[in-house]
């Protein structure tokens, strides 16, 4: 099976060495607006839609808007980025822990997890997405609904950093106003959170300045100061902190111990009328949750190709806690946070962002 890997320097390579042209939807450092975060138009998934069409049709991507099968298989076109707690798909494609399931995974890795919801249908059938994502998808018309978990944040498995410079005078997230931070993405959990932790650490969201950043550039630009922190999560924060990073502050925490930050979804419609290969999906997940616990050492080996850390880094990186299961409340919480941050004033149904397949 081939894996495609859409790079930030704008081109697509697979694993098998091939090259070609093809610019993403966004590369390295993007400067943005200084605001709590867009709530986006149906226009700009509209637009960004027909880009990412273009762009995975330039990389010999599918755009027959549907998962296929192959002799006896499946096949799903599975997205991601490099955010380790996709660690369980890399390991099934690795270990073919899908066959059983008879499914085919076409793995394509996309940095910029925004863009993905309106390649749905189009370019991939599940894609690596957030309950904002979602939820802001959804109330743009492209129905987002979560298939099946990833990993979960809890107080002693946190899986988000706020990071300075260790010789920054910054000590705490109270001294962040007025600031420049790098972030993932603008529409995503982790930038909302951070939002959430600085409102509760009484600073104004929209006094900092927002830069963003893709997650393997975040240890270079914190370290050159052109910016004064970075949010970020695992494997990115291993760079960071050995670039002299210091972390202040976790952003999940600020939605409680325990919480789903980051899940494998599909098109609501799409899941429906496929329930048989969204269980199958499931269960190949679950078969490579229990994998990792049990083949630590060819778990790490996994990580190290797929998020190109070091190898030494990678064989002592803390794994997220990691859980396959659908959890429909945490939706929830999510669209709280977003309406108490002002940054969503329309509304949806939260029974519809998670999918039970039955």
């Amino acid at each position: 099976m081939e894996v495609a890997t859409v790079l930030q320097n704008g081109h697509h390579a697979s694993q098998r060495g091939q090259l070609a042209s093809c610019t993403p939807p966004t590369r390295g450092v993007r400067r943005t607006r200084s605001k709590e975060g867009p709530v986006r138009s149906k226009s700009w998934f509209l637009a960004a839609a027909a880009a990412f069409t273009l762009m995975a049709a330039g990389c010999g991507g599918s755009t027959d808007g549907g998962s296929g099968s192959s002799g006896s298989k499946t096949t799903l076109r599975v997205a991601s980025n490099s955010n380790s707690s996709a660690l369980p798909l890399w390991v099934a494609v690795e270990k073919n822990l899908c066959d059983k399931q008879n499914l085919k995974i076409n793995f394509t890795k996309i940095e910029n997890v925004g863009t993905l919801p309106p390649a749905l249908g189009k370019n991939f059938d599940i894609i690596f997405t957030t309950p904002v994502q979602a939820i802001t998808a959804t109330a743009q018309g492209i129905p987002v609904t979560e298939i099946a978990g990833s990993s979960t944040d809890t107080k002693d498995n946190a899986n988000s950093y706020l990071f300075v410079q260790d010789k920054s005078p910054i000590r705490n997230v109270s001294d962040l106003a007025g600031k420049k931070i790098g972030v993932l993405t603008e529409v995503g959990t982790l930038h909302y959170a951070t939002l959430r932790l600085l409102k509760q650490a009484g600073v104004d969201p929209s006094s900092v300045q927002i830069v963003q950043v893709d997650g393997p550039s975040q240890a270079d630009q914190l370290a050159a100061g052109r910016v004064d922190a970075v949010e970020t999560v695992r494997p990115f924060n291993a760079a960071i902190k050995a670039k002299g990073g210091r972390n202040i502050g976790t952003p999940f925490s600020s939605l409680g111990d325990e919480i789903s930050v980051i899940w494998w979804g599909a098109n609501r419609q799409w899941a429906e009328s496929h329930s048989s290969a969204v269980q199958a999906y499931q269960r190949c997940l679950q078969d490579a949750t229990t994998y990792i616990k049990e083949h630590d050492a060819e778990a790490r080996q996994v990580l190290q190709k797929y998020t190109k850390l070091p190898e030494e880094v990678a064989k002592s990186f803390e794994l997220p806690l990691y859980d396959p299961s659908v959890r429909p409340d945490d939706v929830k919480r999510w669209l709280d946070a977003m309406k108490e941050l002002g940054l969503f004033n329309g509304d949806v149904d939260v029974s519809k962002l998670a999918y039970q397949a039955k």
